[in-house]
């Protein structure tokens, strides 16, 4: 065979079992008609009474650290950089169980509102609530309606009624309500009070933080039955962050401040004591202008040391003078204005001097005896004498001006030095006070920063997206839900007749035998009709399949003069053999043949049936025959009957063993 023909027909036998594969399931087409209205009435049924999920979302951006106000402190550098953004961190902060529970206590989310309609309960939110209810924080869990039919508006708390008025508010221990307005139609509302542990888990789990997939952008989403209280939960939440975020930067300037104010008391403390001491060290020295009393003691001191030099040239003059006296050995002239600071010593000298000039002219005529010039030189004796002694008190005169002199210079020398001391150590306390007064200044400068910088903290995230819902709801969702119950009603009676079909041990179809006896060689096959009890027509299904089978057995059995046996078996009861060995038999007669027809059934004899004839239990029979061997077989053990206008001879299986 050539190997391109193999190939066609190996296809050919593939569609064919795909072909044979689908009318397989099409057969049992109403078990799927079955299944599909059940699904989809379920899920008719489920789309009623289930609630509608709604999903918020908003974004937030995280911004970076360098560009908030804490930049304006220019030393909190440090502390207040952070560095990298951190997306977890932020995450783990937004839901963390502090926020969740300032969100839960600022929309009162423990208190659960729903209409009651007739299919479901809806929840409602805001203001669509017609009425302003205020749990005290100490209530307890609970459930109340609240009913408006015709005007009257009652609220069933426990077993307990009570009547309300509009605008008038009803107080309890739990609770306090007030009416603000009456629907037009009649209402009735249910009001439930859930422990707050389990509104955080609710907001937990309903809450989703992530991160987007572009960008450092985070993402928050929210499902829940009202779009309304989504929005109201997500943007509080916002608002909730942006506030715990400005404390915390607001925090850490606090800190600054206290430590700044902390440290101002201390240097203020410390140049409180430096002005005591400076003060102190000036009273207890007479030290008030270090500039003016050094310079007034170095005047003081150039002074003496001059006074000083003046005296001592005087006192130099002065011993000149004295010896110039003691050397004379006549009267000569003196010198005059020496610069002796001595008016008695310069008009002595200057009578000497007239007197010499007079006893000098005097002697040009007159010789030393004479009267006149012995008077003048006796005046000139008592002059000279009285210049040494005014050269003596001079002397000694100028000599205890130099001692007090040089004890004064000594005095102011030493004050100069003690100034130049006490100014060391003073520009060592002002040198402090100065340095604290700096300090001092700086941290002045620093707080008010720090304080620009507390108000006008910002939060390190800014909205960019506040909450907003989706039309639709995400949950549930209705195509989808429909196409799965189509799915699932289409696949559970397949799945079904597929394990059925894979533990299916019969052989239906001529093409199930073929399979397994691919050489076993089929004569025809009898169609199946149900509760059939006579065939009495030469033209019907099983006449015409019988033909079939007696045709095709022809040619497979040999001519004998003696006749042949055809065997009809089957391995349990209910299979047809009954049916198909009578119909084969009728074939045989109706082509004219003579035919016996046994009933070797011993158990369940069915012929009679067909034959439309009353067994009897001792009818002789095939069982006769086989439980006596003795027995010869006769023409009272057949029986003939008319069949399609011919005899057929029947050996009825007689009466049923016990064994």
């Amino acid at each position: 065979m050539d190997r391109s023909n193999l190939f066609e027909e190996q296809d050919n036998n593939s569609i064919n079992d795909f072909i044979n594969e689908i009318r397989y399931y099409l057969f049992f087409w109403p078990w799927f008609l079955v299944s599909l209205v059940v699904s989809l009435s379920c899920v008719t049924i489920f789309l009623r009474y289930s609630d509608d999920i709604y999903l918020a979302n908003s974004k937030l951006q995280v911004k970076d650290s360098n560009s908030s106000s804490a930049n304006l402190i220019q030393y909190s550098k440090p502390v207040l950089d952070f560095g990298n953004v951190k997306l977890e961190n932020y995450i783990s902060q937004i839901v963390s169980r502090s926020n969740l529970s300032s969100v839960a206590d600022i929309l009162d989310l423990q208190t659960s509102i729903f209409v009651i309609g007739r299919v479901k309960n809806n929840l409602i939110f805001g203001n669509s609530i017609p009425f302003k209810l205020e749990f005290s924080e100490d209530a307890k869990p609970q459930s109340m309606r609240l009913i408006f039919n015709n005007g009257k508006r009652t609220i069933l708390v426990g077993e307990d009624q009570y009547d309300l008025e509009t605008n008038v508010p009803f107080e309890t221990k739990d609770f306090t309500l007030t009416i603000k307005d009456n629907p037009t139609n009649s209402s009735e509302f249910l009001i439930k009070r859930i422990p707050k542990k389990n509104i955080l888990f609710e907001i937990n789990n309903n809450l989703s933080v992530k991160k987007s997939k572009n960008g450092d952008d985070i993402l928050l989403e929210f499902t829940g039955k009202n779009k309304l209280r989504n929005e109201a939960i997500l943007n509080v939440l916002l608002e909730v962050v942006k506030k715990r975020e400005i404390s915390e930067n607001q925090e850490l300037f606090s800190l600054t401040i206290d430590f700044i104010n902390d440290r101002l008391i201390s240097i203020k403390n410390n140049i409180d004591t430096i002005n005591f001491n400076s003060t102190s060290f000036k009273s207890k020295n007479l030290f008030f202008s270090p500039e003016g009393q050094s310079s007034s003691a170095l005047v003081t001191v150039n002074a003496m040391e001059q006074e000083e030099y003046n005296l001592t040239t005087q006192l130099d003059l002065a011993e000149s003078l004295q010896k110039k006296l003691n050397n004379q050995k006549d009267f000569s002239l003196l010198p005059t204005n020496l610069g002796i600071n001595s008016v008695n010593i310069d008009g002595l000298i200057n009578n000497y001097n007239t007197l010499v000039l007079e006893r000098n002219n005097l002697l040009y005529d007159v010789t030393n005896q004479n009267p006149l010039v012995v008077q003048i030189s006796n005046q000139l004796v008592m002059l000279k004498q009285n210049i040494l002694n005014s050269i003596i008190v001079l002397k000694s005169n100028i000599q205890t001006s130099l001692a007090k002199s040089s004890e004064f210079k000594s005095e102011k020398s030493d004050e100069l030095s003690k100034i130049s001391n006490l100014e060391t150590e003073f520009l060592d306390l002002r040198q402090k006070f100065q340095v604290a007064e700096n300090l001092y200044l700086f941290l002045l400068q620093r707080r008010e920063e720090a304080y620009i910088s507390f108000e006008s903290a910002l939060p390190n995230t800014r909205v960019i997206n506040y909450a907003s819902s989706k039309e639709l709801p995400i949950s549930p969702k209705k195509s989808i839900i429909f196409l799965g119950s189509v799915l699932i009603a289409l696949l559970m009676p397949f799945g079904v007749i597929y394990i059925l079909k894979l533990i299916d041990t019969k052989i239906h179809t001529r093409d199930d035998l073929e399979k397994l006896i691919p050489n076993l060689d089929i004569l025809g096959e009898i169609p199946f009709v149900e509760d059939i009890k006579t065939v009495d027509k030469s033209r019907g299904v099983f006449a015409e399949s019988s033909r079939v089978i007696r045709s095709n057995i022809s040619f497979k059995l040999p001519e004998k003069e003696n006749g042949s046996v055809i065997l009809s078996t089957s391995s349990i009861k209910g299979e047809g053999k009954t049916m198909t060995a009578f119909n084969t038999a009728a074939s045989y007669v109706a082509s004219g043949k003579k035919v016996l027809l046994i009933g070797a059934d011993l158990r369940n004899p069915q012929i009679h049936n067909l034959l439309n004839i009353e067994r009897k239990s001792s009818k002789k029979g095939l069982s006769n025959l086989l439980s006596n061997p003795s027995i010869e077989f006769s023409s009272d053990y057949v029986m003939s009957s008319v069949l399609f206008n011919k005899e057929i001879d029947i050996l009825l299986s007689g009466p049923i063993p016990p064994n």
